[in-house]
Order: structure tokens, then sequence, then C-alpha cells
């Protein structure tokens, strides 16, 4: 049967409006961003094992071309060595673990086209939780990450880079991280709002030859987090330039 044209739109109107009111259960649902295993006292470890990792911005502003900054997109993954004992400055346990922190640099301003990628090595770091309800099935407490260092040397961009983060430093990193139970194990939902220094010296023969300085920024690392904003908006406190 021929349908007049002029019935055509009101016809796609309907099409689009009856699609429009599609029962949720017509949609795929998405699952947990990260279940991690239960470690044998009814809950998980803290730092969670998720393979993403904390992930988070950073950026170098002191002591750079005048108008320039270099930009890191910056992970903090692969947790390993982890140990955990009662105490901390939140009344739960004390951790202690090593880690890597995959690290995008990207140059603007009068560094427009420096490009690096640079895996800096944490040996010693360290954070404290609050204590938690064992075998809860939603498990809410605060964290702290209290300590976390990392430096490379000798690169050919870098004489010096070094980061260092963490309230036993002087520079306040608290969080949070939710457990929610999820089968045998663990839904992940963690944070630190993470103050770091980023110190570095240039190295010669690189666009870094002849410049230092030390930047003091705060961002939000979320792992699994519902709101991964920053905790204060890219607002980068800078310290006086070190080693000239």
């Amino acid at each position: 049967m021929h349908t007049p044209t002029r019935q055509l739109p009101v016809l796609l109107a309907c099409v689009l409006l009856g699609a429009s009111f599609s029962p949720p259960a017509a949609f795929a649902q998405p699952g947990p961003c990260c279940v991690v295993s239960d470690n044998g006292s009814g809950t998980a470890d803290h730092p969670p094992g998720c393979p993403n990792g904390y992930s988070g911005q950073m950026a170098i502003v002191t002591g750079l071309p005048a108008g320039a900054t270099i930009d890191i997109a910056a992970v903090i993954v692969n947790f390993a060595g982890l140990t955990q004992v009662p105490g901390g400055n939140l009344g739960g346990n004390r951790e202690n673990w090593s880690a890597v922190a995959p690290l995008m640099l990207t140059g603007t301003g009068a560094l427009l086209g420096f490009n690096r990628n640079i895996n800096l090595p944490i040996s010693a770091g360290e954070s404290h939780s609050a204590p938690r309800i064992p075998f809860s099935p939603s498990q809410s407490f605060a964290t702290d990450l209290w300590s976390l260092q990392g430096q490379i040397v000798g690169d050919p961009d870098f004489d010096l880079l070094r980061i260092t983060a963490g309230s036993g430093f002087g520079y306040p990193s608290p969080g949070g991280t939710i457990f929610t139970q999820s089968g045998g194990g663990w839904a992940v939902d963690s944070f630190f709002d993470i103050t770091y220094r980023i110190d570095f010296i240039g190295a010669p023969g690189s666009p870094l030859a002849g410049h230092s300085g030390s930047t003091v920024g705060t961002y939000r690392f979320g792992m699994c987090h519902d709101r991964p904003t920053p905790a204060r908006r890219a607002t980068w406190g800078s310290v006086k330039s070190f080693y000239r």
C-alpha cells in the first residue's frame, strides 16, 4: 500500500519516540570497573590490585621557558610486596608497598612537540587506612597516601626527575575507598587527593638544558572512582626553583 508522503514525518516521529522509551532491560548494563579477590579476612587488600591503577594528572610549571608547561598524565599501578600491619594515622592499617608510575609527558608553549613516556619506579610507598567491618557487604573507609617518592637520574632529558607526595612528606593526600561485595570478591571505588612536588634538572643537550625547578600541585587520582574530577581545579602552587 502506498503511504502518502506527508505521513512519513509522522511515522518517523512515532518510531523515534517508541525507541526513546524502550525498556532499560534492552540495554546492556555495565559491570564493575574492577573486582579484586577476598584476602581471606572478609575484605580486600588495600591499596587494591586493579590492573588500571590510580590515574590522574600532574604538571611541571616552575623553571621552564616563559609560558611553557609539561603536562603529565600519570598512573600509579602494579602494587607489589604489600604488607599490612595495625597502625597508621587513621587507626586501622599501615600498608607498605612498591609500585610503578608510568608518566606521559607533553610539552606546551616553547616546549610544544616535547613528548616522553617514562616509567618511574616507586620503591617504598606507604598508605594508611581506617578500620572497616570485615564481611560487611559494603565497606567504606577513609585512607591516606602517607608517602610516595620515585626518581630517575641520568636520563637523556632529565639529569633528575623526582616526584614526592604524601602526608608524611608534608603534602596532605587524603582519600577514601569503598569495597562492595561482588560474587566472591569486592568491587572497587577508590581515590586519593594527592598533593605532590615535582623536582627536575634538565639534561645538557636536551630541550630542558639549563632549566630546573620545583612545582607543587594537587589532583584527584581515582581507581574506578565515579567522580574522577580534580580535588582542586588544576591550580598549581609553585615553589621557588631549586638546584640553580
